[in-house]
């Protein structure tokens, strides 16, 4: 649904990386009770479960506070605390990516955005690829679909 402040478009979670994450948080908070009732010293018992909580609570964020909001203003990538705004006409060419590199994406099922002349490269993960790529062409009408109707490519203004 399109609000006065976009359309959101939360990202898609692999099955694998959701495991791994909880995995990760689970150990996290198990670390920490066995720190809490150790007896180790202050520091131990009581900083180290600190620690180990907010990386729980930072990795659970990332993974369910990862989306993309398109608005008439632009492209708004959130990952948990992490923000990135793109003005949508500064968009060059959107191709499918399985690229595993770092990005504000959950999932290998990946588009890959490139923008500012190409020069720059962005990665997210959308649930509604079709939708996510129809939404961002509406907004940029430079755009255009390429590849039988899997990515966008800048028509270059015609």
């Amino acid at each position: 649904m399109d609000t006065g402040e976009g359309i959101l478009f939360p990202s898609r979670r692999d099955r694998w990386l959701t495991l791994l994450i909880w995995l990760g948080s689970s150990g996290c908070v198990f670390g920490a009770i066995a720190a809490f009732g150790s007896g180790e010293g202050l520091l131990f018992t009581m900083l180290f479960p600190v620690i180990m909580i907010v990386s729980a609570v930072f990795m659970l964020w990332v993974l369910y506070g990862t989306g993309y909001r398109v608005s008439e203003q632009g492209l708004n990538i959130r990952s948990g605390p992490f923000r990135m705004n793109l003005a949508i006409e500064r968009i060059v060419s959107v191709t499918p990516s399985r690229n595993p590199l770092s990005s504000p994406a959950c999932s290998l099922d990946r588009l890959m955005i490139e923008y500012a002349g190409g020069a720059r490269r962005i990665m997210v993960s959308p649930q509604d690829k079709p939708r996510f790529l129809e939404t961002l062409r509406e907004r940029n009408s430079r755009l255009r679909y390429t590849d039988g109707g899997c990515g966008l490519q800048d028509s270059g203004g015609e």
